[in-house]
């Protein structure tokens, strides 16, 4: 038995309508950063600034409440943008672009923002969330962080690859008898209830 195709007006229109999705930019999620993701990544985001505090309670079991204000210059707008989070969805609280609620995803260690969120130019993206612990080494007596090669994604949201460098704000809130050092030193220390909120320059 023969098959015929039988070609109507609305064929050409099909076409048109597969070739158009085809040229569509295609977010592909998956753990880690993959070479694609590093190399888009490196190409369009430029001027890196993590503004962070942790919320260091005495007690090793309770958790780390924190905050994330990223400032970036980004030249491409035409797919969504991937931020680092080893963690699970349920650590994020909440995710503000440039001042808007944004309808981001959570999925396979990334937080995907949507591309009609971000702007061509400067953009800054607040993310509350709960920190991850397992690279934070966290002690009843004492807690220091390790993030090499790739751990500092487990602790807070960021770029995390090696060519896309950044400045940093880190501020801490501290139970009052500890003490609190950086790669950068005090700014300011300043009593806040039962703690101290420590800032370094």
């Amino acid at each position: 038995m023969k098959h015929s195709i039988k070609l109507t007006a609305a064929f050409p229109a099909i076409v048109l309508s597969f070739f158009a999705a085809c040229s569509q930019p295609v977010d592909d999620v998956e753990p880690g950063v993959s070479l694609a993701l590093a190399e888009h990544r490196a190409a369009t985001v430029s001027n890196i600034n993590y503004d962070l505090h942790f919320d260091i309670p005495d007690a090793v079991s309770e958790p780390i409440s924190a905050a994330a204000k990223i400032g970036f210059d980004l030249s491409d707008t035409s797919r969504a943008l991937q931020l680092d989070f080893r963690e699970s969805a349920d650590k994020i609280h909440s995710v503000t672009v440039n001042g808007e609620a944004s309808g981001f995803e959570f999925r396979d260690e990334h937080i995907v923002i949507p591309a009609h969120e971000v702007i061509a130019g400067r953009n800054t993206v607040d993310i509350a969330f709960e920190a991850g612990s397992s690279s934070l080494n966290r002690n009843p007596d004492y807690l220091y962080t390790l993030f090499v090669p790739d751990r500092a994604r487990t602790a807070f949201p960021l770029f995390d690859q090696p060519d896309l460098k950044a400045t940093f704000d880190l501020s801490l809130g501290l139970p009052a008898e500890w003490t609190a050092m950086a790669n950068a030193p005090v700014e300011t220390s300043t009593r806040s209830g039962p703690g101290t909120i420590v800032r370094f320059e």
